[in-house]
């Protein structure tokens, strides 16, 4: 589906009244200061304890290195080379230790982030949030299992044989613009697409941001489906209905993420923004979904893809 610039800009505009009306909210304000406080004690705890543990050892191994290579007279370019890339590489993990304790508790204390979504639910709608509550949650562990290590193959497998094509002589240099323009134009159509891909051969300094817009286009995908949990868990939708509901709704979802994706991607903020985003959600799904009649022993209800799909339960 080529994104809608209209929709995105609907998604845009609700997630910052969604803002506005979460950033209100003391539960909301309450999480988002203790989110804050947990994150930056962790993370100089953390720092203190690396850099006592293994930048300092680093420090003085590099510098054993540079004296012992003075007085034997050898190189030591890639000694030097092989600490500085340990180096980069312990920073890098710190950098992503919040967002990856962050998935941790996503997934291991999802009721942690359901409370959140309903407090707010209950101040946007109360009787959406009373219909919602009623339905029993569904955890789906196999399904769920078996979409992951089915869109992990399909990734590997990409990745795999475009390595593997990239090879072949001749041919082989279009083979990730191609595989590129098909996976953007999803988003944005072929013409723009191709010309984004165009620009990167072209002007090769400008393949990085290339590679950060495509990764994210992909992540707030995930992003959102993380978000979205608590609404699907209670309405019993199975992967691929997430999916269906994602693509129907991708235009206003991801302008929606937009104003909150690149503030979750700061280490320091990032999990009290995604309390933030959490409480929002409630807004948009209040929004742009029907409200589910209330549960009775047997119904099932179809995950609504638009605003014109019939609201009545089957039994």
């Amino acid at each position: 589906m080529v994104l809608n610039v209209k929709e995105l800009s609907h998604g845009f505009s609700l997630a910052v009244e969604a803002t506005q009306f979460a950033a209100r909210h003391k539960r909301v304000q309450t999480k988002f200061v203790e989110a804050l406080k947990i994150t930056c004690i962790g993370m100089a705890v953390a720092y203190a304890l690396i850099y006592g543990l293994v930048f300092f050892p680093l420090f003085l191994v590099q510098t054993g290195n540079t004296v012992f290579s003075t007085l034997l007279q050898y190189d030591s370019t890639q000694s030097a080379l092989a600490l500085l890339s340990t180096r980069d590489a312990v920073d890098h993990f710190l950098t992503m230790l919040p967002l990856l304790g962050l998935d941790i508790i996503t997934h291991a204390r999802p009721a942690v982030f359901g409370r959140i979504f309903f407090g707010m639910l209950d101040e946007v709608d109360p009787k959406y949030a009373e219909a919602l509550r009623s339905w029993p949650m569904r955890k789906f562990r196999w399904a769920k299992l078996k979409f992951a290590v089915q869109r992990l193959g399909k990734r590997y497998a990409m990745t795999l044989g475009a390595s593997l094509l990239s090879r072949v002589p001749y041919i082989g240099w279009m083979v990730v613009p191609v595989g590129t323009v098909s996976v953007m134009a999803k988003f944005v159509g072929y013409p723009a697409s191709g010309a984004v891909v165009a620009l990167s051969v072209v002007a090769p300094g400008s393949k990085r941001t290339m590679f950060f817009i495509f990764k994210s286009l992909l992540a707030m995908g995930d992003f959102s489906r993380d978000l979205l949990k608590p609404y699907f868990s209670h309405l019993g939708a199975k992967p691929k209905q997430q999916v269906a509901f994602y693509r129907a709704n991708e235009s206003t979802m991801i302008g929606f993420i937009l104003a909150f994706y690149f503030f979750v991607q700061l280490s320091w903020v990032g999990p009290a923004f995604f309390i933030l985003a959490q409480a929002a959600i409630a807004l948009f799904i209040s929004r742009q979904t029907l409200r589910p009649p209330m549960y009775t022993p047997g119904a099932k209800w179809q995950i609504a893809e638009d605003k014109c799909k019939s609201d009545s339960p089957s039994t």
